[in-house]
């Protein structure tokens, strides 16, 4: 019978290159999201970047190996954790333990290793002290058996900028076209205030900044010189958005502009950078593929029917440890009072729980242990921790949750009331996975 070795490391350089144990988990993380291998200059600046973001790795290692398969010290299952801030609403930013590079190698499922790395990183970020975690997920059927539940979404766009591309409204147009490279230091900058402005985003990893910066092409883990960008500027002349793009070659048709990333601190900057983008000679089509799903964008020009939603996706996926401690870090726009009862086989966010709010604070009593108490069987609204993590930004709604039989409700206007407490003053947004 296969024994496995469970190590938690960091990532770390030995003369100047990866180690031998952070060059091994590198490679299986490649192989399990089908990516080529690394080696050389890219794994380099992989293991840099994973370093700048403070990944913690974990590696699992089976303790035996047959003749020709790949060595023992190659790791069957992989996992990372690191820290950023999350945005929970009017610029309130919570320390956040975030999930990422979770792979299993197909010999070795069915055996409890995600489940077992899973348990114990979760154990530890609650006893860390974290209101929740939170990952962005490959397979969307797999981690809500371990409580969590989609929290923001966005979506892939089509722009069809062919002639008659209007805007409804005149922007300012205060845009330039700048070296990508001015990002590397420009790009977080302006991220940190865009975060500050949008409910559920998260800070960014290292990788976002070397994209729009044109240091990385993700497809080739090269220098990306096709990569363009400009810049907004506010009436004081500073900037205050930017767009980077490229232009995705003759061979597209039609001609086509891809967006790597926009962030926009104003509505200005947005329209602006899109009416920039709407203007680019030679081109007929841009796309966009982390556009908010409550976009302004269709209502900025003439003729909505140009942008065309091509698919929607789910974004960051949360997981409630710590109601009081999440629920009470929020914000809320309306005063009232909230009565909820949680079922969580992994016990951190069961219970049954009164929120009352003044209309900009929140306080949350537990009140029962058990959601089959009196108080559970009375409470407003009954549901599982993956529909608690849902609803926590004000992204989904009670009411179709409760439609949809995901969460039970004890009165006819509880999911209602739910809904207008739970709400914060924009649409949950995170431009980025991780």
């Amino acid at each position: 019978m296969t024994e496995y070795r469970f190590e938690t490391f960091e990532p770390a350089l030995e003369n100047g290159v990866p180690d031998a144990r952070t060059t091994a988990y590198m490679q299986a993380v490649r192989a399990g999201f089908h990516d080529k291998r690394v080696e050389g200059e890219k794994l380099l600046k992989r293991t840099q970047r994973a370093i700048a973001d403070e990944r913690v790795f974990t590696s699992v290692y089976a303790d035996q190996a047959p003749q020709s398969a790949l060595p023992p010290e190659i790791p069957v299952a992989t996992f990372a954790h690191f820290e950023k801030t999350v945005n929970v609403g009017s610029g309130r930013l919570l320390p956040a333990h975030l999930i990422t590079w979770v792979t299993v190698r197909p010999t070795h499922r069915r055996r409890g290793l995600l489940r077992s790395m899973m348990t114990a990183n979760l154990a530890k970020a609650a006893e860390s002290g974290y209101p929740f975690a939170a990952l962005t997920v490959t397979e969307g059927s797999i981690y809500r058996r371990f409580g969590f539940g989609a929290a923001t979404w966005y979506n892939e766009v089509e722009v069809d900028t062919r002639a008659g591309f209007t805007m409804a409204v005149e922007p300012d147009r205060r845009v330039e076209m700048a070296d990508p490279r001015v990002l590397r230091d420009l790009g977080p900058e302006l991220y940190d205030r865009f975060q500050r402005m949008s409910p559920g985003a998260a800070g960014r990893q290292r990788v976002y900044v070397d994209v729009a910066s044109g240091d990385l092409n993700l497809t080739t883990d090269e220098e990306d010189l096709g990569t363009r960008a400009a810049l907004h500027y506010d009436e004081d002349g500073h900037p205050d958005g930017y767009v980077s793009y490229r232009f995705a070659g003759w061979d597209v048709k039609p001609a086509t502009l891809e967006v790597l990333d926009l962030i926009a601190v104003s509505d200005a900057a947005y329209a602006s950078l899109w009416s920039f983008l709407g203007a680019v000679d030679l081109v007929e089509r841009v796309q966009f593929g982390y556009a908010a799903q409550e976009s302004p964008l269709p209502w900025l020009l003439t003729d909505p029917r140009r942008v065309r939603v091509i698919a929607q996706s789910d974004g960051m996926w949360l997981r409630i440890l710590d109601v009081k401690k999440a629920f009470e870090a929020r914000p809320y726009t309306l005063a009232g009072e909230l009565t909820f009862a949680v079922r969580d086989d992994m016990d951190y966010a069961e219970g049954v729980f009164r929120l009352r709010t003044d209309g900009e604070n929140g306080t949350v009593e537990k009140i029962a242990d058990s959601v089959d108490s009196a108080e559970g069987r009375s409470a407003d609204l009954l549901l599982g921790v993956p529909e608690l993590g849902s609803l926590y930004l004000g992204g989904a709604d009670p009411v179709v949750l409760a439609r949809a039989g995901r969460i039970t409700k004890r009165s006819d206007d509880a999911a209602i009331r739910a809904r207008g407490l739970l709400a914060l003053e924009r649409a949950p947004y995170a431009p980025n996975d991780f």
